[in-house]
């Protein structure tokens, strides 16, 4: 039943206005109704004595501000531009917590979604929230998010809310291509002497809620000072993100369910002392480890497909870690540096993905447990590899693979993520609709801080790109949104680039679409590469790729592109001579190579997923002038239908015949995490070159009988691998004096050896 309490909140309280992009006005500001301007909120609502000080942190003054515009922050690294900020009109909502802001942020989140998505920015302050509150699809919400759990909090949510055993609505339930940033939870009712079961904080519905909440949900970088229920995922849902969630969880930190491949988990900690050492009010750190070692089971996951988790904690559980019979498939996923500690039970797997060779592994880390560190209560495989075991392990249905690993050792942290470049900001005025060619209005914003620096900021729309576009040093192009989207199945909205450039006639191979420089990034922009019918022209009849420029180029230091899609491109991006380059949270549909990396040393590729359907699930046949943005008559899903027959699955026919997802030539220090394919020939390939790999996994279309091998090292590599899951084919190949290593292998109908080197 949980999983239809998030449809009912939204049907019932927030109905749906799935706008398409291409029915938008081409006016230079979103469009705000004229019956809602200005207008006094009414709910406001009398502070009890009773309640705790709320304001922790000055607010900055936002007055008369013209949105977009890039936002004043006391605490946050990264450059914030906001579409809407909450504290300035015409929402103004209390930044102090004595009145009540939920129409207002509501109201916000409407409106942002309405002109076609982007980001609601809440200064630092205090928020009071009283009902449940929905983030519509290519909404992003974002905090003044301090880390910092000592000292003073930047943008604090009182959720003054109701109670219930009932787990859902959630405060915050969370779209396709939406997400919450940077908030601080706090629940002014919640004490030890009473203990409320308030429902989730945080909901991804998944797509009980309706095909436009399905994929790319994210919640980052909040911390749930005194949680009850942290967060919850249901129906089918698919490549979730959360990252850097912490608090104290009196019951659950995550509750995670029916996710279809390629979500990533990673850094949550769950943990008394946030409550206990709060400035909004902490509670006695040995009641709530009383209360948590009694009732918590800090994480339990249900059929997860191809997850990959990194550096789970938690600490004084009844459980950590639960592994749980789910709706729908069998879990499969690789856990990284997890330290599960002072728990009665550290790992519990009571259902799992049980085909030959599959299942679980765990590399590195802890598994501390009084009663038991670890039982597999199933008959599929369960590996534990430079694990820390403190305590016994159960007899359970099957045996637990062992293995100690001597002297291992780990690749350093991720590099920070690049702050976007300062200088000027200038909001690009161009038909957003796609029906006019938009190249020469963009390259004249950018061209116009390439002497300052700066931000160039697409709002949201489809632009119609026919020449390619030039980024210089220490310019960002940014799309809406802070963070990453992908088309939704029903909805496609946020910052769209329809690149009809071809290249080749004018310059032989041609430019790239997309170039960079030195210290350049590409933000939050997807582009759909429509100027050729590849299907028509290279599916199934033996014609060679053409050597067609790459959609996206880098040469320089710092270049970074980060939350960014495409779909069918032939070579997706090079970087060349681009050492400590930054390429993260990339989703995309590519034929020949994903990705190809020359003499760019320290470099850092993470969260990256290819898959044909990225270009089949869209709704970019709504807009208006959909036949003239696609030249070569490509239908509605540009890439065929899925089809039983595999004859008719043209594009996994040519991913898994040509697409190699990350090439590496000459660079050294490189560090690739959370690297997914569903079609590939190869995942990694290294010619003279060194690199660590975090949980990679490939997976195929069932009925091809794949022979490839999935890594390819040539003479003079190294590739370290840690956690590899993958379907058909080979684990890898290696020719000449190179070095691999694998630890934690878990192949589908395949039981090979869990490490090698």
């Amino acid at each position: 039943m949980k999983r239809f309490f998030c449809l009912i909140c939204i049907l019932l309280l927030f109905p749906l206005c799935f706008a398409m992009v291409g029915c938008t006005t081409q006016s230079d500001e979103p469009q705000v109704p004229d019956d809602d301007k200005e207008q006094p909120d009414e709910s406001v609502d009398t502070p009890s004595e009773d309640d705790p000080p709320a304001e922790q942190a000055p607010t900055p003054k936002y007055e008369g501000y013209s949105t977009p515009c890039v936002v004043e922050t006391l605490y946050t690294e990264q450059i914030i531009v906001a579409d809407a900020v909450l504290t300035d009109k015409p929402y103004r909502a209390d930044p102090t917590g004595a009145e009540d802001a939920t129409k207002a942020l509501q109201k916000a989140i409407d409106r942002v979604y309405e002109a076609g998505g982007g980001t609601v920015y809440l200064p630092a302050g205090t928020y009071r929230i009283t009902a449940p509150i929905v983030v519509h699809p290519f909404v992003s919400l974002v905090g003044d998010y301090n880390v910092n759990p000592d000292g003073a909090y930047g943008t604090v949510i009182l959720a003054d809310v109701v109670a219930s055993e009932d787990e859902l609505p959630a405060l915050f339930t969370i779209g396709g291509s939406a997400g919450v940033v940077g908030l601080v939870v706090y629940y002014p009712e919640q004490s030890m002497e009473d203990v409320k079961p308030y429902p989730y904080t945080f909901c991804i519905p998944g797509s009980t809620a309706g095909p436009a909440y399905y994929m790319l949900s994210t919640v980052e970088n909040c911390t749930v000072v005194n949680g009850y229920r942290g967060i919850y995922a249901g129906s089918v849902n698919e490549q979730m993100n959360i990252s850097g969630v912490r608090g104290t969880f009196l019951v659950r930190a995550l509750e995670l369910y029916d996710s279809a491949d390629a979500s990533v988990i990673e850094y949550v900690d769950a943990d008394a002392s946030y409550w206990a050492r709060s400035p909004l009010g902490g509670a006695d750190k040995s009641a709530i480890e009383r209360y948590t070692a009694q009732h918590g089971e800090a994480f339990v996951f249900g059929d997860l497909e191809w997850v990959s988790f990194r550096s789970l904690r938690c600490s004084d559980y009844a459980t950590g870690i639960h592994i749980v019979k789910g709706p729908r498939a069998k879990f499969s996923g690789l856990f990284y540096q997890c330290e599960i500690l002072s728990c009665d039970y550290g790992l519990v797997v009571d259902d799992i993905d049980n085909r030959l060779g599959y299942g679980l592994a765990m590399t590195g880390g802890t598994l501390e447990g009084y009663s038991l560190a670890a039982i597999n209560n199933t008959d599929g495989k369960v590996q534990l590899t430079d694990v820390a075991i403190e305590g016994e392990l159960g007899t359970g249905t099957k045996e637990i693979v062992v293995n100690d690993v001597a002297d291992l050792s780990y690749p350093d942290g991720d590099p920070a993520e690049p702050r976007s470049p300062e200088g000027g900001f200038t909001v690009v005025k161009a038909d957003k609709t796609g029906a006019t060619n938009a190249s020469a209005v963009i390259q004249k914003a950018l061209d116009s801080l390439a002497a300052s620096g700066g931000i160039v900021y697409l709002p949201a729309g489809a632009y119609r790109m026919e020449k390619p576009l030039v980024i210089p040093a220490g310019v960002e192009l940014r799309g809406s949104g802070t963070v990453p989207t992908r088309d939704q199945m029903e909805l496609s909205l946020g910052t769209m680039l329809f690149c009809l450039y071809g290249g080749e006639a004018e310059n032989g191979e041609g430019a790239a679409a997309i170039t960079l420089g030195e210290g350049s990034a590409l933000r939050n922009v997807r582009v759909i590469n429509s100027g050729i019918n590849v299907l028509e022209q290279y599916g199934d009849n033996g014609n060679a790729f053409p050597a067609r420029p790459w959609l996206i180029r880098g040469t320089g230091n710092n270049i970074s592109i980060v939350g960014c899609a495409f779909a069918g491109a032939i070579r997706g991006i090079e970087l060349v001579d681009a050492p400590n380059h930054y390429v993260a949270h990339l989703t995309a549909s590519a034929y020949d190579t994903l990705i190809r990396i020359e003499n760019s040393d320290t470099g850092y590729i993470g969260a990256v997923l290819t898959n044909v359907t990225v270009g089949m699930r869209n709704r970019w046949w709504g807009l208006a002038n959909y036949r003239s943005l696609f030249p070569n008559g490509w239908e509605k899903n540009f890439e065929e239908a899925i089809n039983e027959s595999l004859e008719l699955y043209t594009t996994v026919h040519l991913e898994m015949d040509e697409l190699t997802q990350l090439e590496y030539v000459g660079s050294k220090a490189c560090l690739a995490v959370n690297v997914f394919s569903y079609g590939a020939m190869h995942t990694v390939t290294c010619e003279d070159s060194s690199v660590d790999a975090i949980n990679l996994g490939r997976d195929s279309y069932w009925r091809y009988e794949i022979q490839k091998p999935m890594l390819v090292l040539n003479d003079g590599s190294s590739l370290n691998v840690f956690n590899q899951h993958r379907f058909n084919g080979v684990s890898y190949e290696a020719d000449g004096d190179c070095s691999l290593s694998i630890y934690s292998r878990v192949t589908i109908y395949a039981d090979e050896g869990c490490v090698e080197q």
